[in-house]
């Protein structure tokens, strides 16, 4: 019996076990830790100094790049944002958490007991951070995780020898590229990374990518990609607690799914350590921890209607309001809010240096 079972070992899964060192914890992930990068992995760079991962940083960014059809408008940032090493960056947060991890797949949960193709195992508090799928909400509740989601795919490369170096992230939406999504390049510092996301589901985006990345002088080298939910799903599903994408918090129309993973992974941790130590009843935890949730349910409803005008609208249109957007005055209050999303926490202010 342990004291948590956290099915899915990145981001909101190893932020839990980080939250529960000393307990008798249990990872368990289809692979291993730092296997099967999905993410672009790129956030606001005092996220990581927050989780004292500066060792993962492969590039820090001064701010973001929106190209459309017609022109190329810069959002400089007042806090820095990175890119990171996926593998290395779960492989330190792993490390700290002290937990048991276990290379299986599941098959779904019963009462406090997983089961997966490797046995059965049970805890006091049973966690789902398994992405998208969301394998253990889905097989207490069929209907938990809609079909309607996101889909992206992305090549990690080395760029051109005379390729011009960017301190940006950039992103590019234009018809003429993807009818109805977005894509973007990620300097990560000797590489870069490239990919295409569908806001409606298509799967099949290869030959896009490859001619979105001829564009840029450079061929795809392997592809990672996956599902990324646009909308808030329920953050728990009988006694289990949902965190990350399988609770649906990745915001639509950037995609951004990592600093809402980390931050409500830390979150939905702290209050499993309360139930652990007996400060709550799992009833309570649950219910507290939906209710933390449900406070910051704003930001995501907004992304999602954003993400289902957007393509509604004409490109002359996007280029004025960004143009409005990123004046002087108005750019630092929309990036604020922008991480108000993960500001405050437990009564407490996350400052954007990063500090508590």
């Amino acid at each position: 019996m342990y004291d948590a079972i956290i099915v899915g070992a990145s981001f909101a899964g190893l932020a839990i076990a980080n939250q529960l060192r000393g307990r008798r914890v249990l990872l368990i992930d289809r692979k291993p830790i730092g296997a099967g990068q999905t993410s672009a992995c790129g956030t606001i760079w005092q996220v990581l100094r927050y989780w004292d991962l500066a060792e993962a940083v492969l590039q820090v960014h001064d701010g973001l790049v929106l190209h459309t059809a017609r022109r190329a408008i810069e959002f400089p940032s007042p806090y820095p944002w990175c890119t990171f090493d996926y593998r290395r960056l779960c492989e330190i947060l792993f490390q700290r958490s002290g937990a048991d991890f276990l290379q299986a797949a599941v098959q779904g949960a019963d009462g406090k007991t997983v089961h997966t193709n490797r046995g059965d195992f049970s805890a006091r508090c049973l966690v789902d951070a398994s992405g998208w799928r969301a394998v253990l909400a889905t097989s207490l509740l069929p209907d938990f995780a809609p079909d309607d989601m996101n889909f992206g795919i992305e090549t990690i490369v080395s760029p051109p020898e005379d390729a011009p170096a960017s301190t940006m992230l950039h992103f590019w939406y234009a018809p003429t590229l993807l009818q109805d999504g977005l894509g973007w390049v990620f300097p990560r510092g000797e590489t870069v990374s490239i990919g295409v996301g569908a806001y409606d589901g298509a799967t099949h985006l290869s030959d896009t990518l490859t001619r979105f990345a001829a564009r840029h002088a450079v061929s795809p080298d392997g592809l990672h990609g996956t599902y990324f939910p646009k909308a808030l799903r329920a953050p728990t599903a009988g006694d289990v607690f949902v965190v990350g994408d399988a609770a649906g918090m990745c915001l639509a129309l950037t995609g951004e799914g990592i600093r809402p993973a980390l931050f409500f992974g830390e979150a939905c941790g702290r209050i499993v350590r309360r139930v652990l130590t007996g400060e709550l009843t799992l009833d309570a935890g649950l219910n507290e921890y939906e209710a933390f949730v449900r406070e910051r349910r704003v930001l995501f409803r907004l992304f999602t209607a954003l993400q289902s005008l957007l393509p509604r609208l004409p490109v002359s249109w996007i280029n004025a309001i960004a143009l409005v957007v990123r004046h002087d005055r108005l750019r630092p209050w929309v990036l604020d809010r922008y991480w108000d999303l993960t500001r405050t926490w437990d009564g407490k202010t996350m400052d954007p240096d990063g500090k508590m």
